[in-house]
């Protein structure tokens, strides 16, 4: 097995609230539940007992009628567990025909039913306390200015108008507040001050300040409808420089002509731009008389569109994606920003304004408090409504408006100058390694390039070449072919992993997120701990470089000086798509120099697509990427975007970029395919696994979601941690779990629910918000240990508070011709 190498630098993401918060149940609480649910549990021992201690009294009774009642009574009281109908004096009669070992059972019933009782009283009074206590519990954190402020930037409508600090205990403030608050102390998503980001200090950085840094700026998909509204409009368009939709020839299985045709799209959070490779018959006649591939100006295009309203005709080819803006900005500037310098001296129509209040108050939100936040976070979603309608976007429904990112303002800790986290790391690297292997949609590629140049060919407009792979249809069946077979081979890749590639692309390489259990720092130092792995990402650095203008140059030449290793002695470049339009990709984009691609942001040292070409290697089966002189092109997809999310034409050139394919098992993430025989009318329990001091695996548990014990109408809080604990106790579960929803594979249905919801079963507040949360479309669910426990996470704030903490490690391996 091959060792890798761990390099760049070391991203840890922190809980913004103790975990500690979520001390939902007391102490004395979970020992009542204890105490309860033994009481319970020792009724149900004695029960058979004691119905067999009754069954033969009955016919013994004939013709003492009124104790023979007293007998049945009994046995349908021991059976609904409750006290027998005589009390603690057992009659006489009863007793000398039960017998002395029958009368014993009966006395100890008694005693065991007293018992249950005052301990569910005693449950019952504690539970009152915990559930009186909660509301104000976790309206409190608002009290903290770092969640409050965060809160305000995720929920300015409920902060504005539900009211929470006022009245926490109605029943959605206290969902809410419940999820907001478990969102800041067990999970690790960064946003704003919920979870923050961070490195570990390096010799020559300047150590945590008492104000955490914090960069917040508007979503980039304001900047691009801010663009779509100036060029529909005569008095503004002149102000932008277009692009027209690149048109290439068909080949044998395509139509004549393909035309690349963008639309902006928003759902929810994410903002993209959809690229379709369609036939080009209808645009071919608007788009000939201009020089293909460039720049041109409004009175260029009004001129050659000609007509007796030659706008109206640039409108209409706008709308459909003909012609589009080009970005006024580059790669790191702010794009808003850049839009109202573009509108500086320009006549005030009502746009220019709103663009710089939108501009200075994203700016100037990271220092912004509470009330000011969702004022202006409001005012901001109502700009982006308005700009949608007026730019013509129907399908532009974005709720993410304004962003922050901010450090952490803990000292973290040097995870990697520990020899048996190194270590640990490394060996499960080795591991992990034959699972790797060279994806399927490469060889698709390769064989899709060799089929139109011939082995040893070469392609010289390779924009054109990826449009006819990826024509728009019903369906693409090699790719598609290629996507199941990937999937098929993700735990038996064979051969598969050791595939060479071109120099284009990159070595397998993998994100390594994990967690560590330990009782402190100083535990961790000495090697005493235990490291969970959570999930495994694309390895060249795209899930940490958004952070890189937030923690600053030393972490950024880090993490360059990791991608460059990665193509060693080759000129790399950076792709990232849709920089114009998604925030994630913008703040991800400006390591390297880019390649260019068509709608992309420009930049002064990218280079286009169009000065490439691709090349095939009949030796080794494999493409390159090369510039026009013919050296080859290291290409770096550091995007936080997942390419298989994009349409065809982006997604093979990521695929050229990062053919690997992932299929690891010693990760704890689990796809949802491989979930589908633990669907069962039963609860599906999976074991712990790991090696040495490291979970690969948390022991989980696949559940029917009518089997989970949520409250029912009508039933106390003690009865429904008693069902919770017993259902505990049955199947083996902790008392925290986190939940993951296990929902169908249908069209635009998704096989897991990424986001889980941590819940305490001995929480009546965290059981029904599981209740709401699990819904009746859910027909499993999958739940997980909480592993690291909450007060096992080692990092510890100013107020000693336990804060959870997720890592991220960047590991590489040699390249399969190296290994020969």
């Amino acid at each position: 097995m091959t060792a890798p190498e761990i390099s760049g630098p070391l991203l840890t993401r922190v809980g913004g609230l103790p975990t500690e918060a979520l001390d939902l149940t007391g102490a004395a609480t979970r020992r009542a539940i204890t105490e309860a649910a033994d009481a319970q549990a020792e009724l149900e021992r004695r029960r058979p007992a004691v119905e067999d201690a009754c069954f033969p009294l009955v016919p013994l009774l004939d013709d003492e009628v009124p104790l023979r009642r007293q007998v049945l009574a009994a046995k349908r009281a021991a059976h609904r567990l409750r006290a027998l109908p005589w009390g603690d004096e057992l009659p006489s009669l009863i007793a000398e025909l039960a017998g002395p070992g029958a009368a014993a059972e009966f006395r100890g019933w008694q005693a065991a039913v007293r018992l249950r009782d005052e301990t569910a009283r005693r449950l019952d009074a504690l539970l009152a306390e915990d559930r009186a206590a909660a509301p104000a519990a976790l309206a409190g954190h608002l009290a903290d200015p770092g969640f409050a402020r965060a809160a305000a930037l995720a929920a300015p409508d409920w902060l504005r108008h539900g009211r929470p600090r006022r009245r926490p205990a109605e029943t959605r403030n206290l969902r809410t507040l419940y999820s907001y608050v478990s969102r800041a102390a067990v999970k690790t998503s960064p946003f704003s001050t919920l979870t923050t980001v961070g490195e570990a200090a390096t010799p020559g950085t300047a150590a945590p300040g008492p104000t955490p840094v914090a960069h917040s700026y508007a979503a980039t998909a304001l900047a691009q409808l801010a663009l779509r509204c100036l060029a529909r409009e005569a008095g503004t368009a002149g102000l932008l420089r277009y692009r027209l939709a690149p048109v290439r020839p068909g080949g044998a299985d395509a139509p004549h002509g393909l035309v690349l045709l963008p639309e902006p799209v928003a759902d929810g959070g994410l903002a993209w731009r959809l690229d379709r490779v369609v036939e080009a018959d209808h645009a071919a006649p608007w788009l000939s008389g201009f020089a293909p591939d460039a720049e041109h100006s409004l009175d260029g295009l009004l001129s050659g569109l000609g007509g007796p309203d030659p706008f109206r005709r640039f409108r209409r080819l706008l709308d459909t994606g003909l012609i589009a803006p080009v970005p006024p900005w580059r790669r790191g500037d702010d794009p808003v920003g850049a839009v109202a310098e573009l509108l500086v001296g320009h006549p005030d129509d009502g746009i220019a304004g709103e663009v710089r209040e939108l501009r200075d108050s994203a700016a100037a939100l990271a220092a912004a408090g509470e009330d000011e936040r969702t004022e202006t976070l409001t005012r901001a979603r109502h700009t982006a409504r308005r700009w949608a309608r007026r730019a013509g976007l129907d399908r532009f429904e974005s709720g993410e408006v304004l962003y922050e990112d901010v450090a952490s303002d803990l000292a973290l800790p040097r995870l990697l100058d520990v020899p048996e986290v190194r270590a640990d790391l490394t060996e499960l690297g080795r591991r992990m390694r034959p699972f790797v292997f060279r994806s399927h949609l490469y060889d698709v590629l390769v064989d899709r390039f060799t089929a139109e140049y011939g082995p040893g060919g070469t392609c010289t407009d390779v924009l054109g070449f990826l449009m006819r792979v990826a024509v728009d249809g019903d369906s693409q069946p090699d790719l598609d072919k290629a996507s199941v077979a990937d999937r098929a081979e993700r735990e038996t890749a064979g051969a598969r992993a050791w595939l060479p590639v071109g120099p284009s692309s990159a070595p397998p390489a993998a994100a390594v997120l994990f967690q560590l259990a330990a009782t402190g720092q100083e535990a961790v130092r000495a090697g005493d701990y235990r490291m969970v792995v959570n999930q495994f990402n694309p390895g060249t650095g795209g899930l940490v470089t958004r952070f890189g203008g937030l923690l600053g140059e030393g972490f950024r030449e880090r993490l360059r000086a990791h991608v460059r290793a990665c193509w060693p002695g080759r000129t790399c470049r950076e792709l990232v798509l849709w920089t114009e339009i998604n925030t994630a990709q913008s703040r991800s984009a400006g390591l390297l120099p880019p390649l260019l691609l068509p709608g992309e942001t420009p930049a002064a040292d990218g280079l286009d697509l169009a000065d490439t070409v691709l090349t095939h290697d009949s030796g080794e089966g494999t493409l390159a990427l090369r510039d026009r002189g013919g050296d080859p092109v290291g290409l770096a997809y550091l995007g936080l975007v997942p390419p298989h999310l994009f349409p065809p034409f982006a997604r093979l050139l990521a695929v050229l970029a990062d053919p690997w394919v992932n299929g690891s098992p010693h990760s704890d993430y689990v796809l949802p395919f491989g979930l589908q025989e633990q669907r069962t009318d039963q609860v599906v329990p999976s074991a712990r696994t790991g090696f040495g001091r490291v979970t690969v695996s948390r022991a989980s548990w696949v559940v029917p979601a009518a089997g989970l014990p949520v409250p029912r109408p009508g039933e106390s809080d003690a009865e429904t941690v008693l069902r919770a604990e017993e259902f505990r106790r049955a199947h083996g579960l902790p008392e925290e779990v986190f939940c993951h929803r296990l929902t169908g594979f249908g069209p635009g249905e998704q096989g897991t629910d990424r986001k889980p919801l941590w819940v305490s079963l001995t929480s009546p507040l965290s059981l029904s918000v599981l209740a709401q949360w699990a819904g009746p479309a859910t027909g499993h669910l999958r739940l997980v240990e909480a592993l690291p426990a909450r007060s096992a996470h080692p990092l510890r704030d100013a107020a000693g508070g336990t804060r959870a903490a997720e890592h991220i490690a960047l590991l590489r391996w040699r390249r399969p011709e190296e290994e020969a």
